[in-house]
């Protein structure tokens, strides 16, 4: 008998649902006002242009609170606090944003509350994890990345509806989108129906003590991969423009439709691979994404004629589903009974490659130019696939997951 269509079953499923919206309203959240901070420090608060990008930096936080919170939620009976906490939290921070009138606010604010955005998205991956779990549902990779995708979903309209804001009523008010958004989450959360892991939770704790001491191998090691192949995502924001715009004399308007394409792509990208790793294994579809990748990134390197960026551009999107779509569950399959601090360590790597990224890049671009620079990302992710080959057969040997689709 033929399984319901997947998408049926996360439409039908009163929790898939409403973690979707939970996706979507942090998607908009985010991709609304993250892109006017930059903006936002320069022409209102009068900071240099050379100060502005330090602000990324403070998601070095993130990496800490992101494992704590992720190790702590495990010990818990659910997650739905961390999710309501964080969302609120990160209100607070918006707000603040939108009154500051000193760019040292901004940049404080960044480290003390916008850091608790990777700690919303690992538990919210966590409570998927929990619900296919609960639900028994055999296509994880599947669902997970169909609930991911509304997050792309959200990175589709976001960036309209801030500049567009900002435009009409100035950047403090546009804000107040993030802000609204964040605090609407607390409506599909108030409507998930959890069964708390109490009647385990003692188990669950005593094992949790037992190993505490043991380091798991394969999912610091994934991580790190993670942190390796996604550097080449800071450099491709910060540069790709330049490359498009001034070296390979793309129009501006071109460019706009060439990255709006790319969350389009996602969109349908994302769902296939959660699909044909259910079916092939998320070994071989990871492994085939950080190829792509690489290709990709060779593409931005060698180009001279725009084909060339619109391809690379269209691999990288392909790239970029593949890994956001696959890796949080490839991570929970690494540790199963604790799904918050593995979908942490995704998020924290998330956060460190845009820090090296943005170093890694900047060296590049100082030590041997444009396009070349991309030849440098190229490399990491060709290295990140040998590692994640020798990781596979690490995790296989160190903690074999019961099934075959896990392990391809």
């Amino acid at each position: 008998m033929n399984k319901p269509n997947p998408f049926f079953i996360v439409w039908s499923n009163r929790n898939y649902r409403n973690l979707l919206v939970i996706m979507l309203l942090a998607g908009l959240a985010v991709s609304s006002a993250g892109p006017l901070v930059t903006l936002f420090l320069t022409k209102e608060l009068g900071a240099d242009p050379s100060v502005v990008g330090l602000f990324y930096l403070t998601s070095i936080a993130g990496l800490f609170i992101n494992l704590y919170t992720g190790k702590l939620s495990d010990r818990r009976s659910t997650r739905l606090p961390f999710i309501k906490y964080s969302a609120i939290w990160l209100s607070i921070g918006w707000i603040i944003i939108s009154l500051s009138q000193q760019s040292w606010m901004v940049f404080a604010v960044g480290a003390v509350f916008l850091s608790f955005l990777g700690t919303l998205n690992a538990q919210t991956f966590g409570v998927v994890r929990d619900v296919i779990a609960a639900e028994k549902e055999t296509r994880d990779a599947t669902i997970t990345s169909i609930i991911r995708t509304a997050y792309s979903f959200g990175w589709m309209i976001g960036p309209a509806i801030g500049p567009l804001i900002a435009s009409l009523i100035g950047y403090r008010l546009a804000f107040w989108a993030a802000v609204l958004f964040f605090i609407a989450i607390l409506i599909p959360l108030s409507r998930l129906r959890i069964t708390e892991r109490s009647q385990l939770e003692k188990v669950k704790i005593e094992n949790n003590k037992k190993e505490k001491r043991k380091v798991n191998g394969p999912l610091l090691l994934f991580g790190f991969i993670c942190t390796l192949m996604l550097t080449g995502e800071a450099a491709r924001i910060a540069y790709l423009p330049l490359l498009a715009v001034d070296h390979l004399g793309m129009s501006v308007f071109q460019f706009g439709l060439l990255m709006s394409v790319a969350p389009l792509t996602e969109l349908f990208i994302m769902p296939l691979s959660g699909m044909l790793a259910d079916k092939f294994g998320l070994n071989k579809l990871l492994f085939a994404g950080i190829l792509i990748g690489s290709f990709g990134f060779f593409l931005f390197a060698s180009s001279e004629a725009i084909w060339q960026v619109v391809l690379g551009q269209m691999m990288n999107a392909c790239f970029i589903s593949v890994i956001f779509g696959l890796s949080v569950t490839y991570a929970q399959q690494l540790i199963p009974g604790q799904a918050g601090l593995a979908s942490s360590v995704f998020f924290s790597a998330q956060s460190a490659s845009f820090i090296i990224g943005s170093l890694v890049g900047s060296y590049g671009v100082h030590a041997i130019g444009l396009p070349f620079m991309f030849y440098i990302p190229s490399v990491i992710c060709l290295f990140s696939c040998v590692l994640f080959v020798i990781n596979d057969r690490l995790k296989q040997q160190v903690q074999p997951y019961a099934t075959e689709k896990g392990t391809g």
